[in-house]
């Protein structure tokens, strides 16, 4: 898995050493595997429940779960932003500005990185607990180029970092991907071995599509999901994240708080695996029992 992600990074033209290459993997055996759940219902989150409300499977073996205060553990906040040409001018200020206060939501212990991505992927900033040091490679985002999309999200989960804090990828993007090396496939095999939650916020462009009925031509407004929508998708229901959608610039600030509010309200849910395999591919199946509720988590992690 580390020569995967030194020869990728190598390959985007990325420089990333140190501990960040040892990429984040589950653990079977003597150590627990932490699992971050999200429960709905409706619009609304679930709160309030605890261990004993979950049903969790391991290959379909009932496992014994414990519940983690998510206070307790603290933050790897990973950013990865489009500076494409597309984001010149208004939105790229409206951006800046929503991740400036994002930074102001964090605790201090939380550790924050800055990925930039258009033709090429930049890391402006390792995780780092200085908002001085984000402030500043914030400052330094400008748009041009075309979109590296996959190969953003590659590069930001390589960034989860070898500690026992809870890792948030957040990905940005306005439009398609258009320059990226890497296929989705790659990308989502990267995810399986990370235990990373990857939230994508895209825009929610709308079109008018015109149909003949009865009544002679109608026209409705449709939001399009074009196939960087496709991608995200596929890679947060992967991660147990989820894809928000901002209908303007000025919606990005709400909708980044509300991001990372919902990754707070999350359940950290842990156990040690027992009746299984101690290597290779785990599915997981996590359930409320007795209660109404949709719950999403990771499909599932390789045990190493």
């Amino acid at each position: 898995m580390t020569r995967l992600l030194a020869a990728c990074a190598v390959a985007l033209g990325i420089v990333i050493t140190g501990p960040s290459m040892r990429a984040q993997r589950f653990r079977s055996g003597t150590i627990g595997v932490r699992v971050d759940v999200l429960v709905t219902r409706g619009q609304e989150l679930v709160r309030g429940l605890s261990a004993t409300d979950f049903e969790l499977r391991d290959e379909g073996v009932l496992q014994k779960v414990s519940e983690i205060e998510v206070e307790q553990i603290p933050l790897n906040l990973i950013l990865a932003f489009d500076t494409s040409g597309s984001m010149a001018g208004a939105r790229l200020h409206s951006l800046v500005q929503a991740a400036q206060s994002l930074l102001d939501r964090l605790r201090p212990d939380d550790r924050v990185a800055l990925v930039s991505f258009a033709t090429r992927v930049r890391l402006l900033a390792p995780l780092t607990p200085s908002r001085q040091q984000i402030q500043g490679a914030l400052a330094t985002l400008s748009a041009q180029g075309a979109t590296s999309l996959r190969d953003a999200a590659f590069s930001a989960l390589a960034l989860r970092d070898a500690d026992p804090g809870r890792t948030l990828v957040l990905v940005f993007s306005d439009g398609a991907d258009t320059a990226s090396w890497l296929r989705p496939s790659a990308v989502i095999e990267t995810a399986k071995r990370t235990d990373a939650v990857v939230y994508a916020v895209a825009m929610a462009e709308q079109r008018a599509v015109y149909q003949l009925g009865g009544r002679g031509i109608t026209g409705v407004k449709v939001t399009t999901v074009e196939e960087a929508g496709k991608f995200l998708e596929h890679l947060t229901e992967e991660t147990g994240g989820r894809v928000m959608f901002a209908n303007s610039n000025k919606d990005l600030h709400a909708t980044f708080a509300e991001t990372l509010a919902e990754f707070r309200d999350r359940y950290v849910l842990s156990y040690t695996p027992t009746g299984v395999s101690t290597t290779g591919w785990h599915r997981l199946e996590v359930k409320l029992k007795g209660k109404s509720g949709k719950v999403t988590a990771r499909r599932g992690y390789f045990a190493e």
